[in-house]
Parts: C-alpha cells; sequence; structure tokens
C-alpha cells in the first residue's frame, strides 16, 4: 500500500508546528546567557581549548583599549588593530595547516662512505 496522501491542512498544520518549535528552540537558545550570567562569564576566563573560535581575554582587552584610544595612536593604533583582528585568521590557518600537514619522523643521518 503507498502511504497516505495529505490533505494541504494537515500540510499547513505541520508547518506551523515544526515553525513553532524552531522559534521555541530559538528562544532557549538566546535566554540561556540571561538563565546562566556566572556560567557565561566562568567561560570568559577558561582555557582557549575549552572554547574554540573566541579570543583569550587578553585579546578581548586589547581590542577594548584599541578601540578606545586606537586614534590617538595614529599609524601605529590602526597597524595594531589591524593585526589583533587578522590574528584570528591567521592561526586558524596554521592550526589547519599543521592538522594536514604531520610532521615527518626523524630519519637517521647518512653513512658516510668510504
Amino acid at each position: 500500500m503507498s502511504p497516505r496522501r495529505r490533505t494541504p491542512l494537515e500540510m499547513r498544520k505541520e508547518l506551523v508546528r515544526l515553525r513553532m518549535e524552531m522559534q521555541r528552540q530559538q528562544l532557549d537558545y538566546h535566554a540561556e546567557p540571561l538563565r546562566h550570567p556566572l556560567r557565561q562569564f566562568g567561560q570568559l576566563f577558561a582555557p582557549s581549548r575549552a572554547r574554540p573560535g573566541k579570543g583569550t581575554p587578553l585579546a578581548v582587552g586589547g581590542a577594548l583599549l584599541l578601540s578606545l584610544f586606537g586614534k590617538r595612536l595614529g599609524r601605529f593604533g590602526k597597524l595594531a588593530l589591524f593585526a589583533l583582528e587578522a590574528y584570528p585568521l591567521v592561526s586558524a590557518g596554521l592550526r589547519y595547516y599543521r592538522e594536514s600537514h604531520p610532521p615527518k619522523p626523524p630519519q637517521a643521518p647518512p653513512r658516510p662512505q668510504a
């Protein structure tokens, strides 16, 4: 037997149910920091391996200082801000390169020929 065909009303009800579930999950996700603010604060100072993709507290502080006083520093401030913004991209690229190219095992030195 073939599966029963759904009526347009049933399909619309299912679509509305799925949308409501998606919105509920989004609300839960965005309300989590509000429900547990101390957990969010603790993750700020967690080791960087525990939270990939986030900046270290030192980098966050540097970005904050440069955003406040960067214009007073002139060219150096712009260069430092650029370096601070480019660092995560460069480090991610290096990490990817190191993971995709494992180090070669050390080889014995060649024997001298007599």
